[in-house]
């Protein structure tokens, strides 16, 4: 096959990223994409909690269910579209997609006549739809990285590209709390306004520079929809590769079960509010935004500090998790109650008490372990694999990740199960802070004993750039 790429002009990699158009349009648009899907993501995974305080079953692990189980059903088709096609193309599609999506989620909340039930389960389905786009988009999202910057941008890039996830994770996520709380029947409003961000990430998708067709003789097959057999057989050469991805497939289940744990926590085992239990969670995302930066901007020895840091982030997640462990039990004692409280978004962060400062401190540790962790392994994923077969690689990524979350929904309804079977009536939700225990001994074995590939992600790297095969489309 012949390459389809050619050396780019200065035109198409200025020396700073900060005066690269294409960056701050890639950049833009996956920060609008993400604040909508976790916006909308915790608006429907707190309606949930709604149904648990009101002696309901708890459908969190249905909504989490609903969101993965796209992912795990088409990253595949993703990733070969994504080779198949410009994924410059398969980008703006998707947000066209986005577009359609959010409006589906406000005329549920437009009909009135609805009942809470069927809404939230109209919601959940609205709610598969959002995963079914983002699956589509992941691996172009990822995959055009090294196709439109150069291996020396490629670390400062992705923590870029991360950070402002985490930080639309941080606005999405506070962001439906505070109008859980505040709009009450009114959320068509914050509805509109999604609307309107996907309208507006759409536009700024155009700002992508055109990229090549990465293997346009590719046909659809049906192991493409999972993992394709080349991928495979890659997989079969380059073990690092494959541990790589089962480290990340361990990762996603750890965070697919932290947020609705976290939710479960505040609402209804701390008696927070909405709010409140929102800024909890979004303390993740701080932290993670944080660790993004870390890893990305900070790291002078590439590779290898990328090594360091994933070694140094498996050992805080774990610590950061048995915090958690020891502050949701209640042991040292719990934040006021502020459950059916309508406060102030600025009321409900500062006038916190010592132990709800504690636990958002432990959150944000959390999330800054995760940030330093996940960056250096994404770039070498992104790096490692030849260019014909990024997207595919990164479609089996998604996959593979995505199962892990699937499988932390049904592992919550496990755990949530097994609380229910051995505690006394109406106490269940009082052993929460034990899944985080369960975590923590999930990490351990990663802790000791994976460490990231220095010197092959280097040589990765270094055969990757996209100064030797970007753009024939420019």
């Amino acid at each position: 096959m012949s390459n389809p790429y050619k050396s780019p002009d200065a035109k198409q990699h200025p020396a700073s990223l900060a005066a690269d158009t294409v960056f701050w349009g890639l950049l833009i648009t996956q920060f609008l994409g993400a604040f909508n899907d976790n916006y909308f993501k915790q608006m429907v995974l707190l309606k949930c909690t709604d149904l648990v305080s009101r002696n309901g079953p708890d459908l969190q692990p249905w909504a989490l269910g609903a969101f993965a189980l796209p992912f795990v059903l088409l990253s595949g088709l993703g990733g070969y579209l994504s080779d198949r096609y410009s994924k410059r193309r398969i980008v703006v599609l998707c947000k066209v997609l986005e577009i359609v999506v959010m409006a589906a989620a406000l005329q549920v909340l437009l009909i009135s006549s609805l009942s809470d039930t069927t809404q939230l389960a109209l919601l959940i389905a609205v709610l598969a739809l959002m995963g079914a786009q983002s699956a589509i988009f992941g691996p172009s999202k990822y995959g055009i990285l090294p196709e439109l910057f150069t291996s020396k941008k490629l670390l400062p890039v992705n923590g870029a590209i991360q950070m402002t996830t985490f930080v639309a994770i941080i606005f999405g996520m506070a962001g439906a709390g505070f109008a859980l709380d505040s709009l009450g029947n009114s959320l068509w409003l914050c509805s509109s306004i999604a609307v309107a961000i996907a309208v507006l990430g759409t536009l700024t998708s155009f700002l992508v520079r055109p990229t090549p067709v990465a293997d346009p003789g590719i046909r659809l097959k049906l192991d493409n929809l999972f993992i394709p057999k080349d991928i495979r057989r890659l997989f079969g050469s380059d073990k690092s590769l494959f541990k790589a991805i089962l480290v990340m497939t361990l990762f996603w289940f750890i965070g697919g079960y932290a947020q609705p744990a976290i939710n479960t926590l505040g609402e209804n085992v701390l008696n927070l509010n909405k709010t409140r239990t929102s800024l909890m969670a979004a303390s993740v995302g701080v932290g993670i935004a944080l660790g993004c930066v870390i890893a990305g901007f900070t790291s002078r020895g590439g590779s290898k500090d990328g090594g360091r840091w994933t070694t140094r982030g498996s050992w805080m997640i774990v610590g950061s998790l048995l915090l958690i462990t020891v502050l949701g039990s209640g042991w040292l004692g719990r934040p006021a109650e502020s459950a059916n409280t309508t406060q102030s978004l600025l009321t409900c962060l500062l006038s916190a008490d010592a132990m709800e400062w504690a636990l958002r401190f432990a959150m944000l540790s959390l999330g800054i372990s995760a940030g330093v962790f996940v960056v250096p392994i994404q770039v070498f994923l992104q790096s490692k694999p030849p260019a014909e077969q990024k997207g595919r690689l990164i479609g089996a990524m998604n996959f593979m990740t995505w199962l892990g979350i699937l499988g932390s929904a049904v592992y919550l309804g496990v755990f949530n199960a097994a609380c229910t079977a051995i505690s006394p009536a109406g106490e269940s939700l009082q052993h929460q802070y034990l899944g985080f225990l369960t975590l923590a001994v999930f990490m351990l074995p990663v802790a000791l004993f994976y460490r990231l590939p220095v010197a092959q992600a280097a040589a990765a790297n270094a055969t990757s750039s996209p100064s030797e095969a970007p753009d024939d489309n420019a």
